[in-house]
């Protein structure tokens, strides 16, 4: 039996939808969190609603990249695959993810009713160079599963891959327990159990290897939480007082999380009937002083656009939070992508005065609202939090956060505007209307509409006042231009290429920048987490560079840019072209970054 060491291995559990992957992959999470590992991981989660099983749609999965260091993304490629049948494994050998040295565990049981597809598959993996360990289910375990009405496999798999990477038998079981404990009845909890040591000791019996990533000691108080998780709280900590949406993926959990935690502070969480209504009410919110928000995704946005012209010409504040999935139109619902920059920046018609804050990780994600709520009461324009499907559902270890506990806007730590690479606002900052009450204030009468006014409020066709009004808007935006920092950069200052991205990309460029100087190629990074707008010094930092790229989640190409690549060619006159402008609905990969780099810097001529 050989046990490997790896500062850094990445693995995946493949099975069909609905029957547990994922809870296998929370478990195997919190007890790597438990023995002093860090982990990042995705949930592969099927779009159609209850898929039949064994089918490509049905695909459902957990990826687990642990490590010994702080991770900041999901990695480059699995170096070992655990899949319930040939079909899961098959679809996800697609999207070619995988080490060269990646070793398969494909469980069996299927094979004597579907012979030939296995056989495809296994053919398939023969002809990939890739180890497959087959495996069957021991029959105490069948006979258990079939006793659980076809539940609890995984469970079995995931002793299997305890057992892989040298986990403690007993910190495994206590997690189960942790997990299922006060939801199943003692005599099903022993049966899950016996599942999971069936499983824990056919991998000691059938797998001659073992992987071990060492363990560190943290310091102080940590949390494990995903990316929409932190969002629920940081719009709590911000003193955000109502939340109002409708369900739509991956938006959802944050109104899940809500539901359960804002009461208990004093909050209001409206499901709408529609994504209309859900804005119509975060605005009225705002409108009678009660700070508000709303969140959806792609499909959303574009039906909140009328409300979002109309809360920038009332001067009422706005927060909105998109978790973008791959599109146009319902596109893939359970994958991600960065594709809606250009529409929360330019979709609402007229002239655009707004701002767009991005998130990289957990941490940005709960100190994104109390910046957007300083922001949005400050200047009385939407201010939108641009996430996406990738760092909504991604959990890691982190310390716990300190609190704002936020009761008006002036309360906001200067460790937000640092994070955000910003400073306070210089004030006073100017209205289009003048008389900016609450209702019910006396002798403060105020006029709500959507048609131009001047500054007494009454509404106004002139074409001064007009005029007036986009400039009074456009320069509440450069307020906050002028009061940015140079934004987070990455590696050596070389002149030679910039790779420069926004929201979710963050740490696979921060990594490949590293790999960069490791293997000598000159290459530096930037990231922004205000994405609009941009700082003032950005086309001096550029002018620095031979060549200025661009990596999104979405889709570019050498002739139509990708959106970040566009909105920079606007603000810097710059020609800049995306490096990786890839709309797959998969991660970037930092060792893939460095790849491109390199071959970019081969061909320079």
């Amino acid at each position: 039996m050989s046990l490997e060491k790896r500062p850094v291995t990445r693995f995946e559990l493949l099975m069909d939808a609905g029957t547990g992957a994922q809870k296998a992959g929370d478990i195997l999470l919190g007890a790597f969190v438990g023995m002093g590992q860090y982990v990042y991981v995705e949930p592969m989660i099927p779009a159609e609603i209850s898929p039949p099983a064994r089918s490509r749609p049905a695909l459902s999965g957990v990826i687990i990249r642990l490590a010994d260091f702080d991770v900041t993304n999901i990695g480059n490629d699995t170096d070992l695959i655990l899949a319930a049948h040939e079909i899961v494994l098959d679809r996800r050998l697609d999207d070619n993810e995988f080490n060269p040295t990646c070793k398969i565990l494909l469980d069996m049981g299927d094979q004597e009713a579907n012979p030939d597809s296995y056989e495809m598959v296994l053919k398939r993996c023969t002809k990939l160079g890739l180890s497959v360990i087959p495996f069957h289910v021991d029959p105490e375990s069948q006979t258990i599963v079939k006793e659980l009405g076809g539940k609890g496999q995984n469970l079995h798999y995931l002793g299997m891959l305890a057992y892989i990477y040298n986990m403690d038998e007993e910190i495994v079981k206590a997690e189960i327990e942790k997990t299922f404990g006060k939801k199943l009845k003692p005599e099903i909890m022993e049966k899950n159990l016996t599942l999971y040591h069936n499983g824990y000791h056919l991998a000691r019996e059938k797998v001659f290897f073992r992987v071990e990533v060492e363990s560190h000691k943290r310091q102080g108080e940590q949390i494990l939480i995903d990316g929409n998780t932190s969002l629920s709280m940081g719009i709590i900590d911000a003193g955000i007082k109502l939340y109002s949406g409708y369900p739509i993926t991956p938006a959802s959990s944050i109104m899940h999380t809500l539901a359960k935690n804002f009461p208990s502070y004093g909050g209001v969480v409206h499901q709408a009937e529609d994504e209309i209504a859900a804005i119509g009410t975060a605005v009225g919110s705002y409108y009678a002083g009660v700070p508000a928000v709303t969140a959806t995704s792609g499909p959303g946005l574009s039906l909140k656009q009328e409300f979002i012209g109309f809360a920038t010409v009332a001067e009422i504040p706005l927060i909105l939070i998109d978790v973008q999935r791959s599109g146009p139109s319902t596109g893939m619902p359970t994958k991600t992508e960065q594709s809606d920059l250009l529409a929360a920046l330019c979709g609402s018609h007229g002239d655009y005065t707004k701002v767009i804050i991005s998130v990289s990780n957990v941490i940005d994600c709960f100190y994104a609202p109390h910046l957007a709520r300083y922001l949005t009461e400050k200047l009385r324009v939407p201010v939108f939090i641009l996430s996406d499907f990738q760092t909504a559902n991604s959990y890691k270890v982190v310390a716990k956060f300190p609190l704002a506990q936020m009761k008006n806007v002036d309360d906001i730590p200067d460790f937000v505007f640092d994070r955000f690479h910003m400073k306070r606002l210089a004030e006073p900052i100017q209205m289009v209307r003048t008389q900016q009450t609450l209702p019910g204030t006396e002798g403060g009468m105020r006029r709500i509409t959507g048609l131009n006014t001047d500054e007494n409020g009454k509404v106004n066709y002139f074409s001064d006042h007009h005029q007036r009004s986009h400039m009074v808007r456009n320069e509440k935006i450069h307020h906050v231009r002028r009061s940015l920092t140079a934004p987070e950069m990455f590696g050596k200052d070389t002149n030679e290429i910039l790779i420069v991205g926004w929201g979710s990309t963050r740490g696979a460029i921060e990594e490949a920048i590293t790999l960069c100087e490791k293997n000598g190629v000159p290459a530096s990074g930037m990231h922004f987490r205000l994405v609009y707008p941009l700082p003032l010094m950005l086309k001096d930092i550029f002018a620095k560079y031979k060549k200025v790229m661009t990596v999104e989640v979405a889709y570019g190409d050498m002739i139509k840019p990708s959106p970040l690549a566009l909105l920079l060619r606007s603000e810097t006159l710059k020609d800049i072209h995306p490096l990786m402008a890839e709309a797959t609905g998969r991660p970037v990969r930092p060792r893939i970054i460095m790849k491109k780099i390199q071959d970019v810097l081969s061909n320079k001529g």
